[in-house]
């Protein structure tokens, strides 16, 4: 594993600890180092394998557009 994509992976877990907790402001380095210490922890439970961190799909929405829910249609007023 390059060190890049480790610094890639620990990146986008510590990302998601600050959302979690509300992004707070300051706790960047404890967002880092909790991060840090999932993705080493990963690594040696996997034999020493590459871990990568799922990270999960998230859609932004402008509001210039609709919603996309579909509407069920019912007779009479």
């Amino acid at each position: 594993m390059t060190d890049t994509h480790r610094h890639e992976q620990i990146r986008r877990r510590a990302y998601w600890i600050r959302e979690e907790e509300g992004s707070p402001a300051g706790e960047d380095l404890r967002h880092w180092s909790m991060a840090e210490a999932e993705f080493e922890a990963s690594k040696s439970d996997s034999g020493g394998e590459s871990a990568t961190a799922e990270t999960p799909v998230v859609q932004i929405s402008t509001g210039n557009e609709p919603p996309r829910k579909k509407i069920k249609r019912t007779e009479g007023p």
